[in-house]
């Protein structure tokens, strides 16, 4: 299982398309940066992480890295699908369950840990440059920022799911945006036009209703005026969180590995 994990992380590593999409993900955050200072008025060194996180300046950049998550998981699980590959690996001695769980375990790897790490890396270098900032609180938002990891692996087991069924990273990646933006489309119309709060429901509505604070009032540090966000955690946004999103993700890896085990070889 580790040779298969170490194969698949080594073909991962010399995916043209995989690092392009790093560099696009470590770009994005500092574009999104510099439009927002733009359109503000405001040089980027007045970002802060905690500005960066009130402003919906990350919830933002989460949107775009469900197409990442997308990607990974796929090319991890079925980029190989079509040279036949994983006969091979039968051929090797490995079995159904081995050759499943290292390519779920790489899958899941790049598709939430690295999506996970991109996202928290603006917090670091902006942190490092220009101190946390007044307008949320450090430990809430870094809180939620841990929990966000949990819808991500929901996204990302989906995503494996669906490449494991189409036996393509292509199809699965297809699926994914297909299915990602009719989860954008229906939660638009219940929110907007039904003012019916989506939240636990879906991977995505679960992450930005994480990343995003509605509630906010003016206070005066330091004899500036600064509006303050409230990004109190809650018990019960901490145990939904955790438990619908691994009963999806579990759901998920489950039909993926059942319509594994049934197929022949490919």
């Amino acid at each position: 299982m580790l040779n298969i994990i170490r194969s698949l992380n080594y073909s991962a590593r010399r995916d043209t398309v995989i690092w392009i999409t790093i560099l696009t993900m470590l770009i994005l955050p500092v574009f999104i940066l510099f439009l927002a200072g733009i359109l503000d008025g405001e040089s980027l060194p007045n970002i802060t992480p905690s500005i960066y996180f009130a402003s919906r300046n990350m919830a933002t950049v989460f949107f775009f890295q469900c197409f990442a998550i997308m990607i990974f998981s796929c090319k991890l699980v079925a980029s190989d699908a079509g040279d036949k590959t994983i006969n091979y690996e039968f051929l090797a001695g490995h079995s159904r369950n081995r050759i499943f769980i290292g390519r779920m375990i790489a899958g899941i790897i790049w598709g939430a840990g690295l999506v996970f790490l991109l996202m928290i890396i603006p917090f670091v270098y902006l942190y490092l440059l220009y101190g946390w900032g007044y307008e949320t609180d450090m430990g809430n938002v870094l809180i939620r920022c841990a929990l966000v990891f949990f819808p991500i692996l929901r996204i990302c087991s989906l995503s494996i799911m669906l490449a494991f069924v189409s036996r393509s990273a292509g199809k699965g990646i297809a699926l994914s945006y297909a299915i990602f933006m009719i989860v954008v489309l229906v939660t638009s119309i219940f929110q907007d036009l039904l003012e019916i709060n989506v939240t636990y429901s879906t991977g995505m509505t679960n992450a930005a209703f994480l990343l995003v604070s509605d509630n906010a009032r003016y206070v005066i540090s330091e004899g500036r005026k600064i509006q303050l966000y409230d990004t109190a955690v809650t018990g019960e946004m901490v145990w939904k969180t955790i438990s619908v999103s691994l009963i999806f993700s579990a759901l998920y890896l489950i039909i993926a590995y059942v319509n594994f085990k049934k197929k022949d070889r490919d």
